[in-house]
């Protein structure tokens, strides 16, 4: 890793870890809560009757890696259903770091799997990390297993020597490829089962260093990826980019530290930030996006994270997402 961007790396995860923990109630989020208690929430999703899926980062473990960072086996994939009732239906991943943990950072379910998109580690040697994964809902047992480190190792598609490749956020096509915003490698990942695993685009990170971390595809096919930038994540300084065929057709500017997407069904745009940094990160807020600029929908939220639209067209986010047990998933107030 390269002296300024090892810096950088530092700096941010310092940054998470100087986020106050907070106590959240239901007034305090303007919105219905839907889930609360969570691990460390990132992204989730809804399956057709109305359940919730969320990827649980976890708060580490009592075990150590060969730097002495603390990680375990707290991360998990939670199911929520339409009475709020809560069920791990898969445990034991991988969770590193206490406080701001990596670990699952993205779910999504269909009638015979489980896909779950596992984040970073420091530490190589530790398994069932930095992967795309598929696991049977039948027996629990992995079908499919797709490493997304080695491609950065061989390849290092963005030119930076930090051999670090960090998913965060994944969305499948209709043809059944997956797509993956891998924030380690400034890159947008495309895995098939035919076509095996790619890079589908890559972002200079020696300019301004966008670091893609949320992606979502709209009503019209057109894929939209949203950026949390590097430090120091200047107001302002972020962006979510529309792609169409292949090409960037769009650009919405003006965004600060963007960490969660959503297009909905009638093509609104909505996208989480995380807060302003100022010795640490204040207060987030969900916006909606348009070509007429940004409009606050929720503020003052605690890490904002992931975002994602229910069969009955309620859109929610996950807050809470680098403290301790007490991340939530709140709706958002309908807009007219």
């Amino acid at each position: 890793m390269t002296k300024v961007r090892l810096i950088i790396f530092l700096t941010f995860l310092l940054s998470l870890f100087l986020v106050p923990t907070v106590a959240f109630t239901q007034d305090d989020m303007m919105g219905d809560v839907l889930a609360e208690g969570l691990l460390n929430p990132r992204n989730f999703t809804f399956d057709a009757d109305g359940n919730i899926y969320v990827a649980e980062s976890g708060i580490g473990g009592s075990q150590l890696t060969v730097n002495g960072d603390p990680f375990g086996a707290s991360s998990q994939i939670s199911m929520i259903d339409a009475d709020g009732n809560a069920s791990v239906v898969v445990s034991g991943l991988i969770s590193y770091r206490e406080g701001s943990s990596l670990g699952a950072s993205d779910v999504a379910v269909t009638d015979e799997s489980i896909w779950v998109l596992l984040g970073e580690t420091s530490d190589f040697t530790i398994p069932f990390t930095h992967a795309l994964v598929e696991i049977s809902r039948e027996t629990g047992r992995i079908q499919t297993w797709v490493d997304l480190l080695e491609l950065e190792l061989m390849e290092d598609p963005d030119g930076n020597p930090n051999q670090q490749s960090n998913p965060t956020d994944m969305e499948v096509l209709e043809d059944g490829t997956v797509l993956i915003a891998n924030a380690g490698c400034n890159c947008l990942m495309a895995w098939s089962a035919d076509a095996g695993l790619s890079v589908a685009v890559v972002w200079d990170f020696e300019n301004d260093n966008p670091v893609p971390t949320a992606i979502d595809v709209g009503p019209d096919g057109d894929i939209y990826v949203g950026f949390l930038t590097g430090f120091p994540f200047p107001e302002g300084g972020a962006r979510i980019e529309r792609w169409s065929d292949g090409e960037l057709v769009q650009t919405y500017e003006g965004l600060t530290a963007v960490t969660g997407l959503v297009v909905t069904d009638d093509g609104t745009i909505y996208a989480s930030e995380l807060g302003v940094f100022d010795q640490g990160w204040g207060p987030g807020r969900v916006v909606m996006v348009s070509e007429d600029g940004v409009t606050p929908v929720m503020e003052d939220l605690i890490q904002p994270f992931g975002l994602a639209q229910a069969p009955d067209g309620t859109v929610a986010v996950a807050v809470g997402t680098t403290g301790a047990d007490d991340g939530m998933i709140i709706a958002l107030p309908m807009m007219n």
